[in-house]
């Protein structure tokens, strides 16, 4: 369940408002979206990414961080649009420099959003566009409902490339070209 707060009362918020909220919100382009909790198949998919990010960079001693969900993504200060703070379901981070107490200030090489019905547009729409805008190498749209991973990638100018659950078992994850996530454990029992 989501609730946008927009219009006249989004002029009444400002990054460092919504940063300092303790729900999940974010500034979407200028609007206060504040997102109900996840399901658990939501939780899953995200623990099921991030923990194979995890992983894999520290048995290749990658020096990335993995982050999940309620990370502040300071959007606004890595591009000239200064109306989006995000929160990120999993980000992969390698400039320690750009990894603060409040959150993450620098582009991620890596993004996962899992969409679910009120986070849909978003996902596909704004999110897409500004992390293209501010140099995400990678990012998916894991999309639960339609048992898709829609990923988008920087070097082909974000084309989006659908790959279909159960049709594709695994995906390999462009930015580490030798991991590959199952997608079972993502979309299994999922109705």
């Amino acid at each position: 369940m989501m609730e946008k707060i927009s219009g006249n009362n989004a002029a009444e918020y400002s990054i460092r408002d919504v940063a300092n909220r303790e729900d999940h919100a974010e500034l979407i382009n200028g609007n206060l979206i504040i997102t109900a909790r996840t399901s658990a198949a939501h939780n899953n998919a995200v623990l099921e990414i991030a923990t194979a990010l995890r992983q894999f960079i520290a048995a290749n001693n990658g020096l990335c961080k993995v982050f999940t969900e309620n990370v502040a993504l300071y959007c606004n200060e890595l591009s000239e649009d200064a109306k989006n703070l995000f929160l990120p379901d999993v980000m992969a981070v390698c400039d320690k420099e750009g990894i603060k107490d409040d959150g993450i200030h620098t582009a991620p090489l890596f993004v996962t959003e899992v969409a679910s019905e009120s986070t849909r547009k978003n996902d596909y729409g704004r999110k897409m566009l500004t992390y293209s805008e501010i140099g995400v190498k990678e990012y998916w749209v894991v999309d639960l409902q339609k048992k898709v991973v829609v990923r988008y990638l920087l070097e082909n100018d974000y084309a989006p490339e659908v790959i279909s659950y159960p049709l594709t078992e695994k995906i390999t994850v462009h930015t580490y070209p030798s991991l590959e996530i199952r997608l079972a454990p993502i979309f299994e029992g999922i109705v």
